[in-house]
């Protein structure tokens, strides 16, 4: 494949293709900035235009807007405490607390750079392991599926170790009982629908997300004076950035660790961004020397999602382009506009025309350059937005989070949604449980549910211990909560020996 490159490259700098991909990027920051207009909505709406245009410079559009979508989810993430989409989540923890302490452009500075050095990092994987895509892809199935989801849930026990255990059980177990909203996936049989057809598919994640954070922290700001960070800690002048950026090479090994673990789980199709992301921010804490230091602003909170993120984007064009199997939504919508344009996804792709995969790389890590140079650009400037009054900023906060809401599919029910949830995530923030133990159940749960129903149907209970990769993770699950157990009664042994001899 080494000598389509330079065809690749040539069709990918021909004018005018960089001129779309600079539109398809800028599209793409706007629309992943405001909630509830994430990756499918902008392709949809420029899917359209492609219709008559040179395929080269359509697909750069496309892969330039998609790619955009991440990094931008997460300035308001890291800025405002709101996830436009689901991904972006694992960005709040640490990004949102660092906004709080006047740091917000050295988190957008380290997101930026993330971003960047992450997606080169999938894309380079991506195209040495393209001809062996469709071995890695065929290994995995409903067994497989589940352990992914079992990993995700068992970061509960790593990321959410401080305050009341029985605080934290009960948040996860809220958690998994709202993920299992709906209709079974199996029998079909309705639960906790209360007689709405809105409920039939579930709680819907952008909408809870943006009320767990973004709809909570509008609550909390309304009967608060000051702005949100201090504002002698806060300025305009990029040196913030430059420190963020400088922070991804003082934290490389994690870095390096979340951008495995973002190509290899962005291979397995269903999966999503969302449990990637929070996997990532999990082994950063448990690798950490320091732990106690997360979800208070550590800037390795901030790189490891940001870095899983976008190196899963490029893995992930793995089973989308050589099976025609998307790997998120984001690809779904993407495979239908490249069958528009006459480019059929799946095994023959690779042996009739393999340069369009490498313009689709070329184009995903073009598009993450010049994303992250806006970013870098304006990330200084954006944290101004912490000098702004609480009881100024709130309302506007709300608003953009039911329009956001709103924006999603255009139904009352998820604008219902945010506002139930943004009162339970502000009684949640009032009372000490931790929101992130209700997340993970939310993205996880559905994943967990049906993959476990399907291995049972399919093959019996001896599917979860019979084939190689379920039983690596599964042993991998229970190591990981094995030394967390044995790490925490280690601190506590610690804290208990101190109070003796202080007294």
């Amino acid at each position: 494949m080494g000598h389509l490159v330079l065809p690749a490259l040539q069709s990918f700098f021909t004018w005018p293709a960089p001129l779309f991909l600079l539109v398809g990027v800028l599209v793409g920051i706007l629309f992943g900035i405001l909630p509830g207009l994430g990756g499918p909505q902008v392709l949809a709406l420029l899917t359209p235009l492609t219709y008559k245009m040179d395929p080269a410079s359509a697909i750069v559009m496309l892969i330039g807007a998609m790619s955009a979508i991440p990094l931008s989810g997460s300035l308001a993430a890291i800025l405002l405490n709101l996830p436009g989409h689901a991904p972006s989540v694992a960005s709040t923890f640490d990004g949102y607390p660092l906004t709080l302490k006047g740091k917000g452009g050295y988190a957008v500075g380290a997101s930026a750079c993330s971003a960047l050095l992450s997606a080169i990092f999938g894309a380079i994987v991506l195209t040495l392991i393209l001809p062996f895509g469709e071995k890695v892809v065929l290994a995995f199935s409903y067994p497989e599926f589940f352990m992914m989801a079992l990993a995700g849930l068992s970061m509960i026990t790593v990321i959410s170790r401080r305050g009341s255990i029985l605080k934290g059980l009960i948040a996860a177990v809220m958690g998994l009982m709202i993920s299992f909203f709906g209709y079974d996936p199996i029998t079909g049989m309705t639960r906790f629908t209360f007689g709405s057809m809105y409920l039939y598919n579930g709680i819907e994640i952008v909408p809870t997300l943006i009320g767990l954070f973004a709809v909570s922290e509008g609550i909390e700001m309304m009967h608060k004076k000051g702005s949100v960070a201090d504002q002698s800690h806060v300025s305009s002048r990029l040196t913030g950035v430059v420190d963020g950026m400088k922070s991804v090479f003082q934290n490389f090994g994690v870095f390096i660790r979340s951008s495995a673990i973002g190509t290899f789980m962005g291979m397995i199709p269903g999966v999503g961004g969302a449990i990637t992301t929070i996997v990532a921010y999990g082994q950063a804490v448990q690798t950490s020397k320091h732990p106690e230091r997360y979800g208070k602003g550590e800037i390795a909170g901030v790189i490891a999602p940001e870095a899983a993120n976008n190196s899963k984007d490029a893995s992930g064009f793995i089973p989308s382009l050589i099976f025609g199997i998307p790997s998120h939504v984001e690809m779904a919508v993407l495979l239908g506009s490249l069958t528009i344009l006459g480019i059929e996804p799946g095994p023959k792709l690779i042996e009739t025309d393999p340069g369009k995969i490498l313009m689709v790389i070329y184009a995903l890590v073009a598009g993450n350059l010049i994303t992250a140079i806006v970013a870098l650009l304006i990330g200084g400037y954006l944290t101004k937005l912490a000098l702004v009054s609480k009881q100024v900023l709130a309302p506007i906060i709300l608003a953009i989070s039911i329009i956001g809401a709103y924006a999603l599919k255009g139904e009352m029910g998820d604008v219902y949604v945010a506002l139930a949830f943004g009162i339970l995530g502000y009684l949640l923030n009032r009372f000490g449980f931790p929101k992130i133990n209700i997340v993970i159940p939310l993205m996880v749960g559905k994943l967990m549910e049906t993959s476990f129903h399907q291995t049972l149907l399919a093959m019996g209970w001896k599917g979860f211990v019979t084939r190689p990769i379920s039983i690596v993770i599964l042993v991998i699950v229970i190591a990981v909560i094995f030394i967390t157990l044995r790490k925490n009664r280690t601190v506590k042994m610690g804290m208990v020996g101190d109070v003796s001899e202080s007294t």
